[in-house]
C-alpha cells in the first residue's frame, strides 16, 4: 500500500534537490560553454522556458516515477536505506543511460565533452534523488 504522506515527502524533497542541482548544473554548463560546441540545428533555445520544461520532464521521470515505483517495490529490495537508492541509481544508469549515450555517439557526431558532462549530471541526479527517496523510506 502506498503511503500518500511519504510519497508527497519524496516528491517535495526529491523535487527540491533536483531543482537546486539542475540550476547549478545549468549554470556550470553555460560557464563551460559546452552547448556552443553543438551544431546550431541540434540546440534548443536557452532561457527560462527551456529550463522549466526540462525540469518538469526530469521531475516526472527522475522523481515522480521512481518515488511511486520505490513505494511499491521497497519491501522486495533485499537491502534498505541509502545503499538501496544508490545501487538502484547505478543500476538504472548502467542499463539505461550508458547504452543510449554510446549508441547516440556512434550515430550522431556530438562532442564527447558535452555527452560526458550530461551523463555525469544524470548519474549525480539519479544518485541524489534515489538516495533521498530511499532515505525517506527508512525514517
Amino acid at each position: 500500500m502506498i503511503s500518500v504522506r511519504l510519497l508527497l515527502a519524496c516528491l517535495l524533497w526529491g523535487g527540491a534537490a533536483l531543482f537546486i542541482f539542475e540550476a547549478i548544473w545549468y549554470l556550470l554548463e553555460k560557464k563551460l560553454r559546452l552547448p556552443s560546441k553543438l551544431p546550431p540545428e541540434l540546440k534548443e533555445e536557452d532561457g527560462l522556458g527551456y529550463f522549466i520544461s526540462k525540469f518538469i520532464v526530469q521531475f516526472a521521470f527522475l522523481v515522480a516515477m521512481p518515488a511511486v515505483m520505490y513505494s511499491w517495490f521497497y519491501v522486495m529490495v533485499p537491502f534498505s536505506g541509502v545503499r538501496a537508492g544508490v545501487s538502484l541509481a547505478l543500476f538504472v544508469f548502467m542499463l539505461g543511460i550508458i547504452p543510449f549515450a554510446v549508441s547516440l555517439l556512434m550515430r550522431i557526431k556530438m562532442p564527447l565533452s558535452y555527452t560526458l558532462f550530461q551523463s555525469a549530471g544524470h548519474l549525480i541526479k539519479l544518485i541524489l534523488v534515489f538516495g533521498i527517496i530511499s532515505y525517506l523510506y527508512i525514517l
